[in-house]
């Protein structure tokens, strides 16, 4: 079946029968049934039961969540209603399965859905809803690129263009189905798409066309391989003969179609229109005048038997083509009203048609009624023909249309969503830029604010310099212009009192005047040593001094070690402002938490890395750790503003102790 479903369905379906399904005293249908299919083909069944099988499998669809599974059972129960011919319990879960299959978007299914619900209209009568599910359904396979489906339902729609004798449209149709077909090799399909050509071009009495196209059509029937279809082929080719008036090869082809093995058990309804066809080209050819009426009755009796209203009605015809031929006048008549009868009740209006046309030229009485009721059919019929293809070529158009409007509103979703993706990416990229427009401001004013503070802090250490400077030049000249010269009085003095010459006074009075000498001497040196300070440029290493200085006021002792080879003044402000900031957070941890005696703050240099080292005597960094809080976080952050690398080590200082270890590439 053109469904790939039952394949799945196969392993699916058993999964879904329980123990609990209801047993029917009236049925062998087992609790536990392997497959769904393998009870619908059981001929024992008779329709009722295979019906309620398909019941049970729609009840139990019914309990099942709504994906692809419930989705491929509810296609085929559908498919299966169809052919069991239960046309309202068909259009239900038809529709259910449509909409569950749009829900889920599985393209697959809906061309299925609408694929049966081609096949429903068209087994009603009702072409136009057929030929517009069709092409629907050729539409999705036509966008999915699945080719063997899109031909065959190409196929199915150019057969129903050819009934409706939309020929020019059904060839243009059939075209197309055979250029996909070709590439796949599918030569069944390409059998019944060059069969469908042929009967085209008979109806267009282009009788050398038509046997062309079935010629290429019995080549493809022979690749094929199916010998089922060789009796029809033959009946086809026969059928262009006979209305070519080629009687003698018409009559050559319907014996062998009818020479067919086992065809009147396999096929008795091919059969009677081979032996019908058969007997009218007979009749035409006046050959065979022995066997009629007879086969005529033979072929009726068939039909009459599997009641094939259209079958029944060409026998007719026939019969009464050949009693009026025989100047039987009435019986010709007779068949002739028959069919007529037969072929309005089933709206066969070929048939109607070719009635009226018989009696027309029987009954001269009536013949003008006869006319104008031809006339009036066959205009009617000619415009119901020709706004069915009207409306064939709108289908066509509208769905052409709405594609084209898809794509067009595809491509302005495409365009849209472009547009938007840009509009964001542009705005994302704005708000990039001014953030880190922002963020670049911060770091500006947080470096200007650090060398603000740098300078501050220069500027207090200078002013505490030029104080002590002051304060030690006012000691310079005290001791100059005091002490030196109160020394020097008294120095004249006991110059003065020298004039007694003994030897113990003498020796007395020189030592002190030695003694005096002594101290004014190392005053005068103590003054030039201070004078000789001038008072230069206070560079980082003189603030760190100052620092470490002010910390040995407690009980700690801290010492500061720096690597003579520094260059401070190369080294950006924000570097140092940041080395100091972290210096101060360590001290005061160290004070707080500690526990230590002493401390060591060393600053080294290896390569274009400036490392600070800060580590003490007490308990270690693992309780530090916690107890820091805030103050450690500040000290990475830091260390991070300037792209350093900072390292916590234990039981690095003398006996345990801790390390911090910041190292700056510069």
């Amino acid at each position: 079946m053109k469904k790939n479903l039952k394949v799945i369905l196969l392993f699916l379906i058993p999964l879904f029968f329980s123990c609990d399904s209801k047993s029917k005293s009236d049925t062998s249908i087992p609790h536990n049934p392997h497959s769904i299919f393998e009870h619908l083909s059981n001929n024992n069944l008779d329709r009722h039961q295979k019906i309620e099988i398909l019941n049970d499998a729609y009840r139990t669809s019914s309990k099942m969540k709504s994906d692809s599974l419930k989705n491929s059972l509810l296609v085929e129960i559908s498919y299966q209603y169809l052919k069991y011919e239960d046309s309202l319990e068909f259009l239900r879960v038809n529709k259910e399965a449509n909409e569950l299959s749009i829900t889920l978007k599985d393209s697959s299914a809906i061309a299925a859905t609408f694929w049966d619900l081609g096949d429903y209209y068209d087994a009603k009568n009702k072409v136009d809803s057929a030929y517009f599910n069709y092409h629907s359904a050729q539409k999705i396979y036509e966008a999915n690129r699945d080719n063997f489906n899109s031909a065959r339902l190409l196929l199915t729609m150019a057969i129903i263009q050819k009934n409706i004798k939309d020929y020019t449209g059904s060839e243009v149709t059939t075209v197309q189905a055979i250029s996909l077909l070709k590439p796949l090799q599918k030569h069944k399909q390409l059998y019944s798409a060059y069969n469908n050509l042929g009967i085209i071009f008979n109806e267009l009495e282009e009788f050398d066309r038509a046997i062309f196209y079935h010629e290429i059509a019995w080549e493809q029937l022979i690749k094929s391989e199916s010998p089922e279809l060789i009796p029809l082929a033959l009946n086809n080719m026969g059928v262009v003969y006979s209305n070519q008036k080629n009687y003698k090869d018409a009559i050559q082809n319907f014996q062998q179609g009818l020479e067919h093995k086992n065809l009147y058990q396999s096929n008795p309804k091919l059969y009677a229109m081979l032996l019908d066809n058969l007997t009218y080209a007979k009749f035409k050819s006046k050959d065979a005048a022995a066997e009629l009426p007879d086969l005529f009755y033979k072929a009726l009796k068939i039909r009459d038997s599997l009641q094939i209203s259209s079958g029944i009605t060409t026998s007719k015809l026939h019969l009464a083509e050949y009693f009026l031929d025989k100047k039987d006048t009435l019986k010709g008549i007779e068949y002739a009203r028959q069919a007529k009868q037969l072929s309005s009740q089933s709206n066969n209006y070929k048939d109607f048609l070719s009635s009226l046309l018989i009696l027309l030229s029987a009954e001269k009485d009536s013949a003008l009624a006869y006319s104008q009721e031809y006339i009036r059919v066959n205009d009617s019929l000619q415009k119901g023909e020709r706004a069915i293809r009207n409306k064939f070529a709108r289908i066509r158009f509208e769905t052409d249309e709405y594609i084209s409007e898809t794509e067009r509103l595809n491509q302005r979703v495409i365009r849209i969503s472009i547009i938007a993706i840009g509009l964001i990416l542009i705005s994302v990229l704005l708000y990039i830029i001014k953030d880190q427009w922002s963020r670049n401001k911060l770091i500006k004013q947080k470096k200007a604010a650090n060398q603000e503070i740098y300078n501050l802090i220069l500027e207090q250490q200078r002013n505490f310099e030029e104080g002590r400077e002051k304060e030690k030049q006012h000691i310079s000249r005290e001791l100059h212009d005091g002490i030196l010269g109160k020394l020097l009085g008294v120095r004249l003095s006991l110059d003065s009192l020298n004039e007694e010459d003994t030897p113990a006074i003498k020796k007395k009075r020189f030592n002190y005047i030695e003694e005096i000498q002594n101290i004014a001497e190392e005053i005068r040196l103590i003054s030039h040593r201070l004078n000789k300070v001038s008072l230069v440029d206070v560079d980082f290493k003189t603030v760190l001094e100052e620092l470490i200085e002010k910390q040995n006021r407690g009980k700690i002792k801290f010492r500061l070690d720096v690597n003579p080879s520094i260059k401070w003044d190369s080294i950006d402000d924000d570097i140092k402002i940041n080395f100091y900031r972290i210096i101060q957070e360590a001290i005061n941890n160290i004070h707080k938490h500690s526990e230590s005696t002493e401390a060591l703050v060393q600053f080294a240099k290896i390569g274009n890395q400036l490392i600070l080292k800060i580590s003490d005597n007490g308990k270690g960094m693992g309780q530090m750790h916690t107890n820091w809080g805030i103050g450690l976080k500040n000290m990475k952050v830091r260390a991070k503003n300037i792209g350093g690398d900072l390292e916590i080590i234990q039981g690095n200082y003398r006996t345990q102790g801790s390390l911090i270890k910041l190292t700056v590439k510069l």
